[in-house]
């Protein structure tokens, strides 16, 4: 998906903005800055958002419909998560500026709104104070699913060696 269109009109869309963390904390006139730079784009149905492999460009939040979040692996396909409406990915790709390490692909037509990563580098310029909101909210982000990822770890080891996994880890 590479073609993306200025949004239009942001009234619409504006309760599943609210919602998006990293979008948090900003003001009126932080959200109209932000509302300036949006564009929207539309898949359909087993078309690909992205591939592993393929440099991050944007922040995705689903308007419409539902993508598949997965890992491709050369013997099967591990999925990753399936996001509908109001959810929002890429952020944290957007910001390690390392390749995709996930697939996502539309379970439907789906109709997404999409803040480039050339949009955060004019507000780098720009806004600096907006900036520095909008990176700290995707460090928030990341560090909530760094403990969400620490405690399935750690679930996991407990189930599989329940009697000496946390024990293991606690005499390091």
């Amino acid at each position: 998906m590479n073609s993306f269109v200025p949004l239009q009109d942001p009234a619409p869309v504006v309760s599943i903005l609210s919602q998006i963390s990293i979008f948090g904390g900003v003001n009126d006139a932080q959200q109209n800055a932000i509302f300036s730079r949006l564009e929207t784009g539309f898949l359909g149905q087993g078309q690909f958002v992205f591939q592993k492999g393929d440099q991050p460009s944007h922040i995705y939040i689903i308007k419409r419909g539902a993508i598949e979040l997965f890992i491709p692996d050369k013997e099967a396909m591990v999925e990753k998560k399936k996001l509908g409406v109001g959810e929002c990915f890429g952020q944290v790709a957007v910001m390690s500026i390392h390749q995709h390490t996930i697939s996502a692909v539309a379970l439907e037509d789906t109709e997404l709104i999409v803040f480039s990563r050339r949009a955060m580098h004019q507000l780098h310029h720009e806004d600096l104070p907006l900036f520095a909101l909008l990176m700290t909210n995707i460090a928030r982000e990341l560090a909530r699913r760094l403990q969400f990822m620490d405690q399935l770890l750690l679930e996991s080891i407990h189930a599989h060696d329940p009697g000496n996994g946390l024990a293991k880890i606690s005499a390091h």
